[in-house]
């Protein structure tokens, strides 16, 4: 079992050293520890370079099924241990969907399923659900590409929105879309391969304006900096449904052209891991989370 451990931390990393340091092991364990395994099977599973590694077709096969598998037992383990065994669902998706969309919700699941206990893993990593051992997975995709079994929650449009006190201190109506011009303009970076679906000159195009925008003020990485800024104050955001739904029925944010609403040929979707889909927590929370999609903004009572 180390043998595997050191084998399948090595083929991850392509690195026996980086390996080692992820083990708490020295750099001769894991040599060993791969030297012994490719004995025991009889053939090589890393061609050795001068200053990397490289997976042999046999090593990536056992890497595949190596990973998977001790995903499989870590999870098992850590279940048993758990306090009272406690139903788990582990969720995947990017951080500005869980900060802005369904972190403010867990108290609602919390409520209906106490028994459950939740775990999210907030980031823009792309993973195999199935080989990492996560439960459920939120994404963010164009229709076309949408996964062999995923559920469509959403599909996305952009929106103007900004707070309430930006539009008191400009004294504006804002009667029509090119009376924007006049505030400050908040933009994903424009090197972000998301951020060309959802840029203010399509949506201007869109709502009919024929004159080029000012220059964006700020530009952010993430979508939840940009809505936080013009939250406090500091620019027109042009932001995604349904995040600007919650921030409008918040109060926090204004949609002055609520109509204008441009499809980005984006969706979310839901995809649930065939291991466990099955299981009565994680087709709770599956549950859950459609009913919430269709239920839209979350207003405060």
């Amino acid at each position: 079992m180390g043998a595997l451990r050191g084998f399948e931390a090595s083929a991850r990393r392509l690195s026996f050293t980086l390996a080692a340091a992820e083990l708490n092991l020295t750099q001769s364990s894991i040599s060993r520890q791969v030297a012994e395994l490719e004995r025991q099977i009889g053939t090589a599973l890393f061609a050795r370079q001068t200053r990397s590694l490289a997976l042999t077709a046999a090593g990536h096969r056992l890497f595949q099924a190596t990973q998977q598998a001790l995903k499989q037992i870590d999870r098992a383990v850590e279940d048993i241990r758990g306090p009272r065994n406690a139903a788990r669902v582990t969720i995947t998706t990017y951080a500005s969907f869980a900060s802005l969309w369904l972190v403010p919700r867990l108290a609602i699941f919390q409520r209906e399923h106490p028994q459950i206990e939740l775990r999210i893993d907030a980031s823009d990593r792309f993973i195999d659900i199935d080989v990492e051992g996560v439960d459920i997975a939120v994404r963010w995709t164009r229709a076309a590409s949408l996964p062999s079994g995923a559920t469509p929650l959403h599909d996305e449009e952009v929106s103007p929105a900004l707070s309430p006190l930006l539009l008191e201190r400009s004294g504006l109506a804002l009667k029509r879309p090119q009376d924007l011009f006049h505030l400050p303009l908040l933009e994903l970076d424009e090197s972000m391969p998301t951020s060309a679906s959802s840029a203010w000159p399509r949506w201007f195009e869109f709502a009919g304006v024929r004159a080029a925008p000012p220059a964006p003020r700020l530009m952010f990485t993430f979508i939840d900096q940009s809505v936080q800024a013009a939250v406090r104050g500091q620019g027109v955001v042009l932001t995604r449904t349904p995040f600007v739904d919650d921030l409008v029925a918040s109060g926090d944010l204004i949609a002055p052209f609520p109509k204008l609403r441009m499809p980005t040929g984006y969706q979310y979707a839901l995809i649930a891991n065939v291991n466990t889909r099955e299981t009565a927590h994680v087709s709770a929370f599956c549950n859950w989370i459609r009913s919430e999609f269709a239920r839209g903004a979350l207003r405060q009572t």
